[in-house]
């Protein structure tokens, strides 16, 4: 099917409704109805998406009265973190994009038989145990630490849910923008069924540049500012955190690099402060050889030492012994891809999944943290407990 697109200017105003998000700061895309789905599962399922997509981009009947990198035929993306997973990898091209970036206003109009929204409820009710309790979150970091002990793999990272039963489906607008104010330097997300405000970006690609920003290693924020400095610096000074974050960059560094020209990454780790948490993070930059596309480089990439474990077999064959849950999209790439080649790919954290139908649907918060061999049970259920902040304030209010 050849898609008939509209590009032009229109005011920086964001629509009241809307079935998509991706923002951060003073950018933001938001989509209203669906054009265009392309799905996929499996072991394939990234390239599988990507050469849809081309096929989508080549046949598209533009017309660009803007003529802006970033902004033209936009797919909004979310991955799956597992290829077992029963829920479907899809791109989505809504019917109408508005892209506000700082004062400016965008829209992408497409003409195709595609969906419009769909009713929605408001979400009562708070979050309660998932399908493991905390108890048993915490035996399973012991059959972790135990088999790193025995070296079988050195790292891998474990989830934990909470769950909120639904009378219909959730109007989730009031919690991302609860998300969006509080967490600005997030990427705010909504794509399909994932949800969230992610502090870490996997992937942007822009000309033919790519960046990716690595988070690895947690600590909570002092209320008091002199004690907050002291927390920010024995987390640079941590050997957990840094053993950690160590295997995430150079992971990253080491699947990027057959994509790209020339790669780089910091020196050294940064503290990002976020309202509730401190990370250990990396810059990570890179330039693209010519012809490679973002989801080229995602299927190799996904999924990271920073969300999965190192080495990636190993720690994916105990993640789906121990969680024993279907992440979704928790933890796989969310975003954005453009015609151009252009978008911006972050990891799905700091929020969810929504799944159901009817009457009978339930909004599944996750949480996880990386497991080494210096992981004590009752430390990792806290940063569990800490994350959790983020999408416990979005529905739940600040006293939680």
């Amino acid at each position: 099917m050849s898609l008939k697109v509209t590009i032009r200017r229109t005011s920086p105003q964001a629509p009241e409704n809307f079935d998509q998000l991706f923002a951060r700061k003073s950018k933001a895309l938001f989509g209203q109805g669906e054009a265009l789905r392309l799905s996929a599962r499996g072991e394939n399922r990234i390239l599988e998406l990507n050469n849809a997509w081309r096929e989508v981009c080549e046949t598209a009947q533009i017309d660009d009265q803007v003529l802006l990198a970033g902004v033209g035929l936009t797919a909004f993306a979310t991955i799956t973190f597992s290829e077992a997973s029963s829920f479907e990898s899809v791109l989505i091209v809504p019917r109408r994009l508005v892209i506000i970036s700082e004062d400016q206003g965008f829209e992408v109009l497409v003409a195709a038989e595609g969906s419009e929204s769909e009713e929605t409820t408001v979400l009562p009710g708070e979050f309660g145990s998932g399908s493991r309790s905390a108890e048993r979150f915490k035996l399973g970091v012991e059959q972790a630490v135990a088999k790193i002990s025995e070296h079988e793999l050195e790292k891998v990272v474990l989830s934990r849910e909470l769950v909120m039963l639904v009378p219909g489906k959730p109007d989730l607008r009031p919690a991302l923008s609860r998300l969006r104010s509080r967490y600005p330097d997030c990427w705010t997300y909504q794509v399909d069924s994932v949800f969230g405000a992610s502090p870490e970006l996997l992937l942007r690609a822009d000309r033919g540049e790519v960046s990716a920003r690595v988070l690895a290693g947690t600590a909570g924020r002092g209320t008091d500012p002199d004690v907050d400095r002291a927390i920010s610096s024995s987390l640079t000074h941590s050997h957990k955190n840094i053993h950690e974050h160590q295997f995430a960059v150079s992971s990253m560094l080491e699947e990027l690099s057959p994509f790209c020209d020339w790669v780089e990454a910091d020196s050294e780790p940064f503290s990002l402060a976020l309202p509730d948490l401190w990370h250990l993070a990396t810059d990570v930059r890179g330039k693209l050889k010519p012809g490679v596309t973002l989801l080229d480089v995602v299927a190799k990439l996904h999924p990271t030492a920073a969300v999965a474990g190192t080495p990636r077999d190993k720690a994916m064959a105990l993640i789906s012994e121990i969680e024993q849950h279907d992440r979704g999209g928790y933890a796989g790439p969310v975003g954005w891809l453009a015609q151009d080649g252009s978008g911006e790919l972050a990891i799905a954290l700091r929020g969810g999944v929504v799944e159901g139908s009817g009457d009978e649907y339930r909004v599944r918060a996750l949480a996880g943290c990386g497991i080494v061999a210096e992981s004590e049970p009752e430390a990792e259920l806290a940063e569990t407990e800490l994350k959790f902040r983020a999408v416990r304030y979005a529905f739940e209010g600040e006293s939680k």
